[in-house]
């Protein structure tokens, strides 16, 4: 155990020779020293790493010499450090949080590093556990706060520093603001609350969450590899489809030089697809291009924006509707699925269609399974679009051409077969963090012995994994 040791020493050579000797002969050891002889000439921070009898003898032995301020108790010392804008004034906000706080800072160092900001490492005296916790919960809003040094002696201080430290990791995996990171944070430490109501391990909820994130991280850039293929359906008909390496699947019919997708998956990959798309259609920004949406899901309208027209059914535009107004999306209204909902949208950088592009097809009338709403024309073809009673989500939607014998699915049904085994675990993260696939399983189940019986001997187009051809 460690202790820090509040001494008052002579100002005389010799003196921390003496406080070192006792130390060193009860068996202590000194692992840190604070001392600045501008600012006081007599107080020295002594912290000692020994066994609980050897601390009690080290404080009688220091009390006897007069070195001892007072009983340390369990003092120790929190090395912290702050990462801050490299400008006047950034460092005054931390500092009055810890003056707020009326902690001691017995250590301070900072220096240029060349960069946009500043490193600045805190000593932080520790005499009320509680009272630490709260300060590094207020930092943690201002800046970034990294935890290097500390021996857990409280449970609710190392919760602390365990939270700090997923903070971080979120950050720098993702590339989050501040808000970003204090928004991540709060919704993952409410999927663990969900998952803890479940008996599940608060470590396990937060090692899904992290590697959740870096699936995502693992794939920006030049790390994107989506699978690409392309299929002609029609003399004037083709088919592509995108696989990305996680998420759902994005479907594109070209006809000339319009273009027609179905999903476009994750927004956090908004510059790869585009990158991509233009290489698959030089002059892609120019050409006109729709899509239809088969539910209002961060991975399945991830980007929404780039489109000039949306076509969704009502409940998809009613989800839209409610986020542009802030009040979250038609999944957070399920208690158990709307913190990991809320975290999703940060980790995959999602953001709405614009509703004024949005071009409603249809809603529900009735009770049925698979409910047809409506249809949809791209160049010489018809296709049905058909809803179905919310088992898996609220507007989730098909669409399918008799004539091609071809159905979109959505994620109604997801394709295993062929998926590459990040593909399958990020599949299965989804659920275990929101708790469950499907919003009624018992409607879902409906929906999809419907869909099988209604489009038997029809091309399969999963939501995620590869398609199922009927030549």
């Amino acid at each position: 155990m460690r202790k820090t040791y509040i001494t008052n020493m002579p100002d005389k050579a010799g003196a921390f020779l003496t406080a070192t000797k006792v130390i060193t002969e009860i068996g202590g050891n000194i692992v840190r020293v604070n001392y600045n002889r501008a600012v006081d000439t007599h107080t020295l921070l002594i912290e000692v790493e020994a066994d609980e009898e050897q601390q009690k003898l080290i404080s009688r032995r220091l009390e006897e010499v007069k070195y001892l301020v007072d009983d340390p108790g369990m003092r120790q010392i929190i090395l912290i450090e702050l990462v801050l804008p490299d400008r006047p004034g950034a460092l005054l906000p931390a500092l009055e949080v810890i003056k707020n706080h009326e902690v001691n800072i017995p250590y301070i160092n900072s220096q240029e590093n060349g960069t946009p900001y500043q490193n600045f490492k805190l000593g932080l005296l520790v005499e009320n556990t509680a009272e630490i916790k709260d300060l590094l919960d207020e930092l943690s809003q201002i800046c970034e706060v990294r935890v290097l040094d500390y021996e857990a002696t409280d449970r609710l201080l190392d919760s602390t520093i365990f939270y700090v430290t997923f903070a971080n990791k979120l950050r720098e995996l993702l590339g989050l603001s501040q808000d970003e990171t204090n928004g991540a944070l709060s919704s993952a430490n409410k999927v663990m609350q969900v998952l803890d109501k479940r008996h599940e391990s608060p470590r396990k909820a937060f090692d899904a969450i992290l590697r959740f994130a870096d699936l995502v991280a693992l794939h920006r850039g030049d790390r994107f590899t989506a699978k690409v293929s392309s299929r002609r359906l029609d003399d004037e008909l083709m088919l592509h489809i995108i696989e990305p390496p996680i998420g759902g699947n994005t479907y594109i019919l070209e006809y000339y030089e319009a273009l027609l997708f179905i999903d476009c998956g994750l927004g956090c990959f908004k510059a790869e697809m585009a990158a991509l798309l233009d290489k698959l259609f030089p002059g892609f920004d120019a050409r006109r291009k729709s899509i239809v949406l088969t539910q209002a899901d961060v991975d399945a309208a991830g980007l929404g924006s780039m489109f000039d027209t949306v076509y969704l059914v009502r409940d998809s535009y009613d989800n839209f509707a409610a986020e542009q107004r802030g009040r979250g999306g038609l999944r957070e209204r399920k208690a158990s699925n709307a913190p990991f909902v809320a975290l999703s949208k940060i980790v995959s950088n999602y953001a709405p269609p614009q509703l004024g592009h949005c071009a409603v097809i249809g809603e529900r009338q009735g009770d049925d399974p698979l409910e047809f709403i409506g249809s949809i024309r791209f160049g010489n073809w018809f296709f049905e679009v058909c809803e179905g009673a919310g088992g898996h989500v609220a507007g989730e939607t098909v669409i399918a051409c008799p004539e091609l014998r071809i159905v979109f699915t959505g994620d109604l049904l997801a394709n295993r077969e062929g998926m590459t085994a990040e593909q399958l675990e990020y599949e299965s993260l989804q659920p275990y963090l929101m708790t469950s696939y499907d919003a009624n399983p018992a409607l879902a189940a409906a929906c999809r012995e419907e869909l099988a019986e209604k489009y038997a001997g029809y091309t399969i187009l999963p939501g995620c994994g590869p398609a199922v051809w009927r030549d």
